[in-house]
């Protein structure tokens, strides 16, 4: 089983790498990604919700930073580079039993 900061890191890697896959593996079947106004339920709707990114992204890049890790709960800032939204945001991770059971994107201006 991966501990928190794995799942964290494997999850930004994903991000970064664009693959939608990815995104989604480390979620729990009943997981709950929530984003701004909206919230995606179970790994399914998590993965539909992951497919978007990379035509919303584009050329732009996702960075990363301020990662901190507390115990089970991982908390990290994000900022859209080569974007004319500079989007940026901070999510929080809540890992269980290897596997991300809710995350919470607090968006900090405008969304990508």
């Amino acid at each position: 089983m991966l501990t928190p900061k794995e799942v964290a890191e494997r999850h930004i890697t994903a991000v970064k790498g664009g693959d939608p896959f990815l995104m989604a593996a480390d979620y729990a079947d009943d997981a709950i990604l929530i984003r701004g106004n909206d919230t995606y339920t179970g790994k399914v709707e998590i993965y539909d919700y992951f497919k978007s990114v990379p035509s919303r992204l584009g050329s732009a890049k996702v960075e990363f930073t301020n990662v901190e890790i507390k115990e089970d709960t991982i908390v990290f800032d994000w900022l859209i580079s080569n974007s004319p939204t500079n989007a940026s945001g901070q999510d929080h991770l809540l890992i269980a039993n290897g596997l991300i059971v809710k995350q919470e994107v607090f968006l900090q201006n405008s969304d990508f």
